[in-house]
């Protein structure tokens, strides 16, 4: 009984300390340029947002029936 208390106690310091250390360290994939120096993230312009355009046509070349299909008849 002793020993399931002290390995409770032991999971629950641990998953603290975990936490803790998640949230204060900076964490990512750093990148560097072929000098070894850190490319730092471009800055998302500022701005406002431009809504997405549907497509009128189809032309992916998905549909196996429209197979080589030019409308030149």
């Amino acid at each position: 009984m002793v020993f399931a208390t002290i390995f409770m106690v032991a999971f629950v310091l641990l998953g603290g300390v975990v936490l803790y250390l998640s949230r204060t360290i900076d964490h990512g994939e750093a990148r560097f340029d072929a000098s070894g120096k850190q490319v730092k993230d471009e800055q998302a312009p500022k701005g406002p947002a431009t809504p997405a355009s549907r497509l009128d046509t189809n032309n992916t070349g998905n549909d196996p029936d429209r197979a080589g299909d030019t409308d030149n008849e």
